[in-house]
């Protein structure tokens, strides 16, 4: 009875995957059907306006950016700091950060509404005194860094690899952390820093925040990853041990994010600016739900990380409310820069995404899904074993006995 549940199971786990990759290529398409909406029709049917430039798109770019950054600290733990018990997580740490580079790459595409001109931008249409000349460029060189990073991993995974090959392998995952915090998103940061003319953003300590967050989505993005590659993939890519100690990290990552948002209360509460108070005003005023989110979301998690850490449906938890904690700064950030007209007889913007923005970028994040799903099947991975994800294991409360018999694979 054992080894027919045992030959049943693949075939469930591969029905499992198909199905979730059709759900992915579906979602996908009704995102490019929006954007093709978009393209012929014009701007006019999403929410953004002069007055409000900016919007979902950036907010996606701009989230994305820093957990690819963040992703890192995955290759520095191995690395750096000789916790070899985060290898199985090494190729999927690279993936998840070249796989949300491209998304944020993707936000801008759509934002710029001309693919081949955002890709000229830095070589063909720059301006060398402007931030954007800076950052675009930084794409490119950390997008380098990863490729060339996972290729020297792949190369140690399967065992074809060099003396040269492990040492390239460390030190680019040990540089990759300091390009992406501190030449990569924290120049993002300075992108908002640097628009004088707009209080909310004009702040010194943007740049270091924004790294800080970078740590925080992509330390709780990977432990995701590790959770549901646990679960659902049925190969344990990091033990309960590595997720408590990547908890810890998140809890730390976490206490000075908090501690960076207590400092802008602070400079907003008591620097007596006319337009520093009414940006203040927005956020516990029309943004109050996604300040609750932010700022409750930080505390939940950070209370869970320092009680039930080692328990892994309580982990999983609190990275979910940080990522969402982390959304909702980072739309806050985003929209509520543009909630003050800048001249007295303008009226005061309203921004709210269009129907068309939203399945655009949740289709970009189906893209980013999709491709990972495929490429964990075609890359091989640290972890012995071949991940087959089996969605009905979300239902499950519990292992199934027969997984822990001998002669069958866990």
């Amino acid at each position: 009875m054992a080894s027919v549940e045992a030959v049943k199971r693949p075939g469930s786990a591969d029905r499992s995957y198909l199905g979730a990759l059709a759900v992915l290529a579906a979602v996908v398409g009704l995102g490019v059907y929006a954007y093709f909406k978009v393209a012929t029709v014009g701007h006019v049917l999403t929410g953004l306006t002069d007055a409000s430039p900016w919007g979902l798109y950036i907010i996606g770019f701009v989230f994305f950016v820093g957990a690819s950054a963040g992703s890192t600290v995955i290759g520095l733990m191995i690395h750096a700091f000789g916790r070899e018990e985060y290898a199985r997580l090494g190729t999927r740490a690279i993936l998840v950060g070249f796989l949300s580079l491209a998304a944020a790459t993707t936000y801008i595409a759509v934002d710029v509404g001309s693919i081949p001109r955002m890709i000229q931008l830095p070589w063909v249409h720059h301006n060398l005194t402007s931030m954007f000349f800076y950052t675009s460029i930084t794409y490119y060189m950390f997008g380098i860094i990863l490729l060339a990073e996972l290729y020297y991993t792949i190369k140690l995974t399967k065992g074809t690899s060099t003396e040269r090959d492990r040492r390239l392998a460390k030190w680019l995952s040990i540089v990759a952390v300091p390009f992406a915090l501190a030449i990569l998103h924290a120049p993002h940061g300075a992108l908002f820093a640097v628009v004088k003319a707009r209080e909310f953003w004009n702040n010194p300590l943007l740049p270091p925040h924004f790294a800080v967050v970078a740590l925080v989505s992509g330390t709780a993005l990977m432990i995701l990853v590790a959770v549901a590659t646990n679960r659902l993939g049925r190969v344990e890519v990091a033990s309960r041990a590595t997720l408590a100690h990547m908890g810890g990290l998140l809890a730390f990552f976490l206490s000075v994010a908090a501690l960076m948002d207590v400092f802008d209360f602070l400079v907003f509460t008591y620097s007596d600016n006319p337009t520093g108070a009414a940006a203040w005003r927005v956020i516990w005023g029309s943004q109050l739900g996604f300040s609750i989110v932010h700022a409750g979301g930080y505390v939940l998690a950070f209370a869970i990380l320092l009680w039930k850490r080692r328990e892994v449906g309580w982990l999983a938890l609190a990275a979910l409310l940080t990522i969402s904690a982390v959304a909702a700064y980072r739309y806050n950030l985003v929209t509520i820069g543009f909630a003050e007209p800048l001249l007295p007889f303008q009226k005061q913007p309203q921004y709210w995404p269009s129907r068309y923005e939203i399945a655009i970028s949740i289709a970009i994040v189906a893209l980013i899904a999709l491709s990972y799903l495929i490429l964990v099947r075609v890359l091989p991975m640290e972890e012995n074993g071949r991940a087959r994800w089996d969605l009905s294991r979300l239902l499950e409360r519990k292992p199934k006995p027969e997984a822990h018999r001998p002669g069958l694979q866990p």
